[in-house]
This record gives C-alpha cells, sequence and structure tokens, in this order.
C-alpha cells in the first residue's frame, strides 16, 4: 500500500509540473520595434546614462578656482546665452564674466521635433550657441585677457549622446575627453 501513496504522488506531482509549464505559456511577440521606436529608445537610453552635470563638474575640479564663474539661471540662459528655453529640454551652463576671461562649457539637450515655424529644436540650440561664440568672439576683440580672444576663437561645437556641446576653454581636448566619458555615444547603425 505504502508503494501505491509514493506512485500516486509522483504522478500527482508530474501532472502538477506539467499543468503549471503549460499554462505559463504564451505564444512570444517575435515582431521587432519600428525603426523609429529604436531610434527613440536608442535616444533615450543615451540621455538615461549621460551624466553631463558631473562632467561639468569634473571639467571645472580640474581647472580649479576661477573668479567670475557663473551657473546662469533660465534668464540668464535666454538674456545671456541666447538660448530660447522653448527649444531646451535641459542645459548644464557655465561661463566666466567677460572681464574674467573665458572658460565656457555649454551642454544642451535640445527638444524632440520642430518650433511652431518647422526649424528643428537642435538646429535652433546650434545656431543660438554659433552666435554665442561669436558674441564671445567680439567681445575679446579689444578686451583679450587671459588668452580669452584665442579661447573663443577655437571654441569647439559637436554633437554627443543627442547633446549639442561648446567647449570654449584653454584646452578643449582634455574637456572633449571628459564629455565623451560621461555622455556615452552609440552607433546609429541603419
Amino acid at each position: 500500500m505504502k508503494y501505491d501513496y509514493k506512485r500516486l504522488a509522483a504522478l500527482l506531482m508530474t501532472v502538477l509540473l506539467c499543468v503549471s509549464v503549460m499554462t505559463g505559456c504564451e505564444a512570444l511577440d517575435t515582431t521587432l520595434p519600428s525603426e523609429e521606436e529604436q531610434e527613440q529608445e536608442s535616444i533615450e537610453t543615451r540621455v538615461a546614462q549621460a551624466n553631463p552635470k558631473k562632467a561639468l563638474e569634473v571639467i571645472y575640479s580640474q581647472l580649479g578656482k576661477r573668479t567670475g564663474l557663473i551657473e546662469p539661471t533660465e534668464e540668464q540662459l535666454t538674456s545671456e546665452v541666447g538660448l530660447n528655453m522653448e527649444d531646451v529640454q535641459r542645459a548644464f551652463v557655465r561661463y566666466v564674466d567677460g572681464n574674467f576671461g573665458a572658460d565656457d562649457v555649454y551642454i544642451i539637450l535640445p527638444k524632440d521635433g520642430e518650433d511652431e515655424n518647422g526649424n528643428s529644436h537642435r538646429d535652433n540650440v546650434l545656431s543660438a550657441l554659433r552666435e554665442r561664440r561669436d558674441d564671445r568672439i567680439r567681445e575679446f576683440q579689444n578686451y583679450d585677457v587671459y588668452n580669452s580672444s584665442a579661447i573663443a576663437q577655437g571654441a569647439l561645437l559637436f554633437e554627443r549622446g543627442g547633446y549639442v556641446v561648446m567647449l570654449m576653454l584653454e584646452d578643449n581636448d582634455s574637456a572633449r575627453a571628459i564629455i565623451e566619458k560621461y555622455i556615452p555615444e552609440t552607433l546609429n547603425v541603419s
């Protein structure tokens, strides 16, 4: 009799195991996301992994204490830097008051899409940063303190991980390496 209970228990366990496995099975969704969905996921992933604030902190910690360093408000980003905040999703900016030279870093995440005039927010941000560079060049033409004229003329403007970046430093290459460390880039293989 004992033998039959063990056999019955084993049979019952086998049946329960089979039933539990079968109830958990569903048809697998093997469809791939559209290219647009994949690109959006890729942008969101890069932005989520990026740490532009840390990049900014590291750059300025290597520069040492800077007199006249400004971390602008939204109002200053509009009035001084020339950004339209309608184009900007996030901004990480520091610049030096013109009386103390040029050691500027602009890391801007433009909004997706276009403005009401059909211009891309990205293009608007690029245009504003180019204008800012030109303003700084004009600012230091007659007042070249701490080699600021050459620094402004050598400004580096590039894109990284969905961000638009402008570096206006004595050593743009070191700052760019820091940006590349804290703002990952992924290849868009299409």
